[in-house]
């Protein structure tokens, strides 16, 4: 296929991308769509996948 990943794009998922700490992955609650991850340092973060990339996110039932 023309749109396959180098080995190990899933991998970078798991890191923080301003420190680059491990991050663990935040399980869904009620009606959020996506994947969110989260560093002990700077907060959590969601998966874009029109960037193709983690974006900064609101912490869960933050008012915006």
């Amino acid at each position: 296929m023309s749109d396959e990943q180098p080995p190990g794009r899933w991998d970078q998922l798991n890191k923080c991308p301003e420190c680059g700490r491990d991050m663990e992955r935040v399980p869904l609650v009620g009606e959020q769509v996506g994947l969110y991850y989260r560093c002990p340092t700077h907060g959590r973060y969601r998966y874009s996948w029109d960037q193709d990339r983690l974006e900064k996110a609101p912490e869960a039932g933050a008012s915006t």
